[in-house]
């Protein structure tokens, strides 16, 4: 058994997952996302895979977009819901495929649903984020040979496969600064060697990086 075979078995144990091939969701359609007065909904996957210095996971970096709140930031792909989705299982998918090329549904493996989470910044978009932990398609990983890579949209600038044990290891040991409305403002945030990850990203990655040893 491979060191992320057992990555696998010990997060599935503590998320409480079968671990079959695909897991769907229909209580958490997406319908009525955008009504009046709700919250617009939204999902993100936290998409894993192996590799020979263990478990990595996927993080962007968001395109710089004038109208974009979250221009330029380390994120995980995703986006809001729309009205054909089945579920936010769903909008998480069709995001990832949107974003990267990575096509959840071709051998992919739904392992968990994390707690949703809102923006704490009453200036930030009215939207919850629901947060999925995926398994890559075996051609993602990188145990043996080279593999697949990813096709990034307009929306992405970059794309990276982050190892979890430095995450974990280094914790919220950075700090991100902005200066908002005159006031300068700090955050905890995930160091990596491509920026800080802060924000709603550094709240989800907390609760998943709880969950594994």
């Amino acid at each position: 058994m491979s060191e992320f075979d057992v990555f696998l078995s010990r997060l599935r144990a503590r998320v409480g997952a079968e671990g079959s091939a695909w897991v769907g969701e229909p209580e958490a359609s997406a319908e009525g996302a955008g009504s009046a007065g709700a919250l617009r909904r939204a999902a993100v996957a936290l998409v894993l895979r192996g590799h020979v210095e263990g478990a990595q996971m996927l993080v962007i970096k968001r395109s710089e977009a004038e109208r974009d709140h979250w221009s330029g930031h380390l994120a995980l792909p995703g986006g809001r819901a729309e009205p054909e989705d089945e579920s936010l299982l769903a909008t998480a998918v069709r995001e990832t495929f949107e974003e990267v090329g990575l096509d959840l549904r071709a051998g992919g493996e739904a392992l968990a649903r994390l707690g949703t989470v809102t923006p704490q910044s009453p200036y930030a978009p009215r939207i919850s984020v629901t947060p999925f932990v995926f398994v890559a398609p075996r051609a993602y990983h990188a145990r043996v040979g080279e593999p697949r890579g990813l096709e990034l949209s307009g929306e992405v600038a970059a794309a990276f496969w982050v190892p979890v044990d430095e995450l974990k290891r280094g914790g919220r040991s950075g700090v991100f600064r902005m200066v908002f409305a005159g006031v300068e403002r700090e955050w905890p945030a995930y160091p990596s060697e491509h920026g800080l990850i802060w924000g709603i990203t550094e709240r989800i990655l907390t609760e998943f990086l709880s969950l594994v040893d």
